[in-house]
């Protein structure tokens, strides 16, 4: 990795390396969907699982916003968050204006989600268990950079 990693460096243009993440980032995407799928709630869909994490990160949103994220029609959407009403992993709050609802995560919502999250960072640092010291830290570094890169923020120094 190493070798590649320095040929990366000498080599790679910004072109070069957005083309590599457009092919990477959905693989490792699908795998971390996948492991949070199997660890949090039973037959919970993909829809259902994005509306979970969508909420956590926008907590308050109208069904509208939901349904723009998933890309569902609004009856579409209404009929997945009534099933998670019932699941009783996100409520329902009206709004000053009582034709707007919003929506949030429950408490159970919250663990849930909190449980997948530590069991899939569990299943993914495993598959990450055979990379040296080196080679963790030089992706750790890496992250950072993109995560500077993609929001204009500093994660702040993390020493491995």
């Amino acid at each position: 990795m190493q070798s590649l990693a320095k040929e990366t460096i000498i080599s790679a243009s910004p072109l070069d390396c957005s083309a590599q993440l457009v092919e990477l980032v959905p693989v490792i995407m699908r795998r971390i969907r996948s492991e949070m799928r199997q660890r949090t709630l039973p037959g919970l869909t993909v829809p259902q699982f994005r509306t979970l994490n969508y909420l956590q990160l926008h907590p308050g949103s109208s069904l509208s916003e939901v349904a723009e994220h998933l890309g569902l029609t609004l009856p579409s959407t209404s009929k997945l968050v009534q099933h998670l009403v019932t699941q009783k992993v996100i409520i329902r709050r009206s709004a000053s204006d009582r034709r707007r609802i919003r929506l949030s995560l429950t408490q159970k919502g919250i663990t849930a989600l909190a449980v997948a999250r530590l069991e899939t960072q569990k299943q993914l640092a495993g598959s990450l268990s055979t990379l040296s010291q080196a080679e963790l830290s030089l992706i750790s570094s890496v992250l950072h950079i993109l995560h500077k890169s993609f929001t204009g923020a500093d994660l702040g120094v993390i020493i491995p």
